[in-house]
């Protein structure tokens, strides 16, 4: 078993042990955050922390009652993040993101509230933020996150629940929580075997296509990265609607589809149509569904009732498409292809420690 795919098979003992300890994990940001009531919430963040911030997003809009909005430093750093009482949160594992330090000292210099959700407080990004929220994943000395990202999804879900003034939404997620948790280890099972069977059909494809829609597309758009990452291939995600217009036309046999699919409703019908129309012109289409159901060569998951939680049974089952795919490849998943990468292009601020800001 390879170091990634080691880090895959974490994830289940991890997230109950994540969702057991939550009032410790989220008793800090409660205390400071929990009367702000704030008209806007911004969360900041790159890679996998940006699609970490959309896969936890449904539940923190519900949460707050209030807009989330997903960013890319970048972006956020050109939009208008104003609002009467806005709160920032700032997501980087690493905690070393030169653009996400950069922007959360200028938010903070301003005056606005940010609450860091990183690996270590004493990082850049946790230092410079108005209180860091220390993700406890253990160890994952490898560029390509797991365990990390989705513990970063299920700790951003706590925060909001931690504030959430819905008694009934609350403690109907958290019985959802305690479910996925409960299937995780068999959702994993059920995509080892899957991805062992289509990986022969499946492999020598140069070229892949994610497709999500609703709340599987934050999903999509990190599986997508994951198998870039692991396998140094171009991967392209797409949201349902865009790609029945116009991307339809690379269709043909050099195309390899990975479908997620809704458990119900137009979209899963829509998706169902794609999938047999690019078979239809000699494509391969892999699906995976959420609901226990479907055709024959779909990875059939358990379910635990809640749309919102749909990308936590989604993703590991793409990581685990992504490690056997890598390692068939005779790719080593735990070494950079390009060390020094980060530090030619500025992008991380590795080795810097921050003193903990009081």
């Amino acid at each position: 078993m390879t170091l990634l795919q080691e880090y895959i098979v974490q994830q289940p003992a991890l997230w109950r042990a994540l969702l057991d300890s939550r009032e410790e994990i989220t008793g800090a940001f409660a205390r400071r955050f929990g009367d702000l009531r704030p008209d806007r919430v911004v969360l900041i963040g790159s890679g996998s922390s940006h699609y970490a911030a959309l896969m936890a997003r449904p539940v923190l809009e519900r949460a707050w009652g209030a807009e989330v909005t997903c960013l890319v430093p970048s972006e956020a750093a050109g939009a208008r993040l104003t609002g009467e009482r806005p709160l920032y949160l700032a997501i980087s594992q690493s905690g070393v993101s030169t653009n996400t330090y950069e922007l959360v000292t200028a938010l903070t210099g301003a005056g606005h509230p940010v609450a860091a959700v990183t690996e270590r407080a004493d990082s850049p990004v946790g230092s410079a933020a108005t209180l860091a929220v220390t993700l406890r994943i253990g160890e994952e000395r490898i560029g390509a996150k797991t365990k990390g990202v989705t513990a970063t999804v299920l700790t951003l879900m706590l925060l909001g629940l931690s504030v959430c003034r819905d008694e009934t939404y609350r403690a109907d997620m958290l019985a959802a929580l305690d479910r996925l948790c409960r299937d995780a280890e068999e959702n994993l099972a059920r995509a080892r075997a899957w991805s062992q069977a289509r990986l022969a059909e499946i492999l020598p494809f140069r070229h892949l296509y994610v497709l999500g829609c609703g709340s599987g597309l934050g999903a999509a758009r990190e599986a997508a990265l994951k198998l870039l990452e692991t396998n140094y291939l171009p991967v392209s995600c797409y949201p349902l609607d865009e790609y029945l217009h116009g991307i339809q036309n690379a269709l043909d046999e050099s195309a390899c589809l990975l479908c997620l699919l809704p458990p119900e409703g137009e979209d899963r019908s829509r998706m169902l149509r794609l999938a047999d129309f690019a078979r239809s012109v000699g494509a391969r289409c892999a699906l995976l569904s959420p609901d226990g159901s479907g055709e024959g060569e779909t990875l059939h998951l358990l379910h635990c009732g809640r749309e919102e939680l749909q990308p936590l049974e989604f993703l590991p089952a793409l990581q685990v498409l992504a490690a056997d795919l890598s390692a068939a490849r005779g790719i080593d998943t735990s070494r950079r292809r390009y060390p020094d990468f980060f530090s030619l292009m500025g992008s991380k601020m590795e080795g810097t420690v921050c003193p903990q800001k009081r």
